[in-house]
C-alpha cells in the first residue's frame, strides 16, 4: 500500500485474530472505530481481540500487509492510494480457502432457490464471480498456467544446482517449492465436491492429468 498524502492504518492483525470482531451474526465490522463495534452484545468477543498496531504512513511510504492480515485504514486528508495484491506459492492455499468460504456463502444467499433454478451451481459459481472476480473455473486455469511455467524451468534444474534459473528471476528452490504447493492445492480442488460440478471438458488439460504431472516432478525432485 503505498500513498501520496498521510494516512493511519488501524491492524493489521494477524492472521485469525479477525474471529475476535465478528459480531453476533458472524459478520466482521466495516468500521472498527464506530460507536456500535463497543456493544458487547453485537460483537459479544472483540474484548479477546490482541491490541491492533497502528501505522501513521507518511506521503510517499509504503506498508506492506501480510496474507490474511485484515486492517482498516483513514485518510486524513485527500489521497491517492495504489495498492497491489499479489498470489505465490505461500499463500496459494489461502487463496483457495478463501474462495471456498466466498461460494459457501453465496450458496447459502440463495439457498432457497436451489430446488427452483435450473443449474442452481452454475449460477452459484457466476454470481461468485461477479462478487470476487474469479470462480473455480478461472482458479484451475490460474494454477495450470502458473503449473505450466514451473514445469518448463524445473527441466533446466540439475543435480545440485542452487543458482537462479537463467531469464527466469526464479531459483531451482522457488520453483521447485511452488511445484509442490501448487500440487498440495490441486490436490484438494479435483476433490471438491463443487469443482467436479464444473464442466471441464473443454479445458486443455484434465484436471487430474496435471495433478499426476506435477506430483511426478515433485518426487523426482526430492532426491536434488
Amino acid at each position: 500500500m503505498w500513498t501520496t498524502t498521510v494516512s493511519s492504518t488501524w491492524g493489521p492483525l494477524a492472521a485469525g485474530q479477525e474471529e475476535a470482531l465478528r459480531d453476533c451474526h458472524g459478520g466482521l465490522p466495516y468500521d472498527v472505530t464506530a460507536p456500535s463495534f463497543l456493544d458487547s452484545h453485537l460483537h459479544p468477543v472483540h474484548e479477546h481481540c490482541s491490541p491492533p498496531l497502528e501505522v501513521m504512513q507518511e506521503a510517499g511510504e509504503m506498508v506492506f500487509v501480510p496474507s490474511g492480515w485484515h486492517h482498516q485504514v483513514h485518510n486524513l486528508e485527500d489521497t491517492i492510494s495504489i495498492n497491489h495484491n499479489w498470489v505465490n506459492g505461500c499463500n496459494l492455499a489461502n487463496m483457495w480457502h478463501f474462495l471456498q468460504q466466498e461460494l459457501c456463502t453465496v450458496q447459502k444467499e440463495i439457498s432457497e432457490w436451489r430446488n427452483t433454478m435450473p443449474d442452481w451451481h452454475h449460477h452459484c459459481q457466476i454470481i461468485m464471480r461477479s462478487c470476487s472476480g474469479i470462480n473455480f473455473e478461472e482458479f484451475y486455469h490460474f494454477l495450470e498456467v502458473i503449473a505450466k511455467r514451473r514445469l518448463l524451468l524445473v527441466k533446466d534444474i540439475g543435480p545440485g544446482e542452487v543458482e537462479r534459473i537463467e531469464g527466469s528471476g526464479l531459483g531451482p528452490q522457488q520453483t521447485i517449492f511452488d511445484i509442490g504447493r501448487i500440487a498440495e492445492v490441486l490436490a484438494s480442488v479435483v476433490v471438491n465436491p463443487d469443482f467436479q460440478r464444473v464442466d471441464t471438458s473443454m479445458f486443455s488439460q484434465r484436471p487430474e492429468d496435471l495433478l499426476q504431472h506435477l506430483e511426478e516432478v515433485v518426487a523426482a525432485t526430492e532426491s536434488l
